[in-house]
């Protein structure tokens, strides 16, 4: 198809470079305010500095790689508005010869006939074959002329093309967009060394221009060429013991290297945390949007749809604004604990974990998977469940377990408040049990020798049990259940979970929630306090546990399972210590 000389406005392609210059401005300025904010931490000192300082670092070479394509990319909007407006101007000049002409060749035409006509007549003189004569010559020239204006605006067509062509390249070279074309697909032949090299030698920018399909292939990398890899940037330290190319990744691909097994968990919180805040962010813009389009509802029908959609917005902005929350909430120590994002997967509902204490150090790592109804909006209350356990430990010895507070899967409503039966069936347990099982694979797979317990209440421990079960590899320290909805029938006794030491807990519960599960549960799920072979857990105490949860309401008369002075608090605390 043929270029149209006339299309384009050369003044919007103006515009566009003048806002990229605009940009250029706005990012010396803020890479001006970078540099004085190191300049204001002169007397900051420790790990932090350096590792504040390295990557303050990276800024003014990546912003200067920025400036210099945005020069490239001006450059050739430049040039392309200039020869748009000159191919407009020629073209405009063209149809305008072709419009005189054509008005030209019609009057010529009919005076050649009326001359014709005359000289064709009986009266007919010398002069009027002659007058014949110049308007054939007229006629002739005003045709060679429409030819030549033809042939114009047909050079004009390709010089248009051409214009075009060499924009296009020009805005996809390597000078604009920092890789050659192509590049990407390059990467697909690569092996898994060499592409890992080229990933990891791209500058933050192009990192993150990358398609989904890069991403893809670095989540799909088992752990132990992850952790080789990630090992070679620069070292697995926490603070300033880290590499550019590690901070690069972090940056361009947080929801990557939040999750990706086999990186070390000081890399994966700091990347989770990018996610999660940028998640958070967007969910309270769509809560607000939500607000504001259900105050506009005209109608039923309007009103219930806007009604659900705000529903929606408002639970998905709960479960973000607390799962972030699990960075500054209180916890009930008795000396605080370093926290970590564990992982976070946004999506609907978001999932997620979050550690107190350091995976990448502690000899002990408890994973602590709740049950039905659990979701991101319970984290903190998890957290503080589980910071419980740690401060019993932390009174007997000094030392605590890391207790990462596991809400990685989509468990079923609560039957009580909602009625949904899915807390009666596996489905929900054994999705849940392939993610569980991957995230302590991470930690067996990055932490060979760590001591590994899991802790799961209510339906987490028909998932926990599934998870253990398919995965030998994973080798367990201690498994506890508390309340346990039931064990499935595919995992048949104690020594089938491959935890060296299982114990269970099943209080005398008010309403009997945790029997009431196992009793209708379909299929039948086994009791793990009743002939299946893990060590019975009493649930009395000074206070005596009475009801299903974790953690009662302390200005109730109710007592969890995991509420001070009971003999499972301080059991769960002995068998998951270091």
């Amino acid at each position: 198809m043929a270029a149209d000389p006339l299309a384009g406005d050369p003044g919007a392609i103006t515009r566009l470079s003048s806002a990229l210059a605009d940009h250029q401005d706005d990012i010396r300025t803020g890479t001006h305010h970078v540099a004085s904010a190191l300049h204001d931490a002169d007397g900051w000192e420790g790990a932090s500095k350096d590792r504040f300082t390295t990557t303050v670092g990276t800024i003014a070479p990546a912003a200067q790689r920025i400036i210099s394509r945005l020069d490239a990319a001006i450059d050739v909007l430049d040039t392309y508005a200039e020869a748009v407006r000159q191919i407009q101007d020629e073209a405009e000049r063209i149809q305008a010869a072709q419009l005189t002409n054509a008005v030209d060749s019609i009057a010529n035409a009919v005076s050649m006939g009326s001359a014709r006509s005359t000289a064709a007549g009986s009266d007919a003189t010398e002069a009027d074959d002659r007058r014949v004569d110049r308007l054939q010559t007229d006629a002739d020239d005003l045709a060679a002329a429409a030819k030549r204006l033809d042939a114009e605006w047909d050079a004009l067509e390709e010089r248009r093309a051409a214009a075009d062509r060499t924009a296009a390249a020009g805005l996809t070279d390597s000078e604009v967009l920092g890789v050659a074309v192509g590049y990407a697909g390059a990467l697909a032949a690569m092996s898994d060394a060499d592409f890992l090299r080229a990933v990891a030698g791209m500058p933050p920018e192009v990192l993150a221009a990358q398609d989904e399909a890069v991403a893809d292939r670095i989540a799909g990398m088992p752990p132990e060429v992850v952790q080789a890899w990630w090992d070679g940037l620069g070292g697995r330290g926490t603070a300033g013991e880290h590499s550019a190319a590690q901070d690069a990744l972090i940056t361009a691909l947080p929801a990557v290297i939040g999750n990706l097994n086999g990186v070390p968990y000081w890399a994966r919180d700091q990347a989770n945390r990018l996610s999660a805040q940028r998640a958070y962010e967007q969910a309270k813009e769509g809560l607000i949007a939500a607000q504001e389009a259900y105050g506009k509802a005209v109608g039923h029908a309007a009103q219930a749809v806007a009604q659900r959609a705000l529903i929606a917005a408002q639970e998905r902005y709960n479960q973000l604004n607390n799962f972030v929350a699990g960075a500054r909430t209180d916890l009930n120590l008795r000396y605080p604990l370093s926290r970590q994002m564990v992982a976070f997967r946004d999506g609907e509902p978001p999932l997620g974990a979050f550690s107190v204490g350091d995976l990448d150090s502690a000899s002990s790592v408890t994973f602590l998977v709740p049950g039905m109804g659990s979701s991101l909006a319970d984290t903190t209350q998890y957290m503080r469940t589980a910071s419980t356990v740690q401060q019993s430990q932390q009174q007997m010895s000094g030392d605590a377990s890391a207790y990462v507070t596991w809400l990685g899967y989509e468990a079923p409503p609560n039957f009580v408040a909602t009625g949904d039966t899915a807390v009666f069936h596996e489905d929900s347990a054994r999705a849940g049990a392939v993610t569980l099982a991957a995230d302590l694979a991470g930690v067996r797979d990055t932490r060979p020798d760590v001591q590994l317990n899991v802790v799961a209440h209510s339906y987490g421990s028909t998932t926990a049990a599934i998870a253990l079960a398919d995965d030998a590899a994973l080798r367990i320290h201690s498994f506890v259940t508390l309340g346990s909805a039931g064990i499935p029938s595919s995992v048949p006794d104690a020594a089938a979970t491959h935890a060296a030491h299982m114990y269970a807990a099943q209080a005398d519960e008010k309403w009997g929630i945790a029997a009431f599960g196992r009793t209708f549960s379909d299929p039948h799920r086994t009791d793990p306090t009743q002939g299946f072979g893990a060590t019975e857990m009493q649930t009395d105490g000074s206070k005596t546990v009475n009801v299903h949860d974790l953690a009662a309401d302390p200005e109730s008369r109710n007592v969890g399972y995991l509420d001070s002075g009971t003999k499972t608090l301080l059991g769960t605390a002995k068998v998951t210590m270091p």
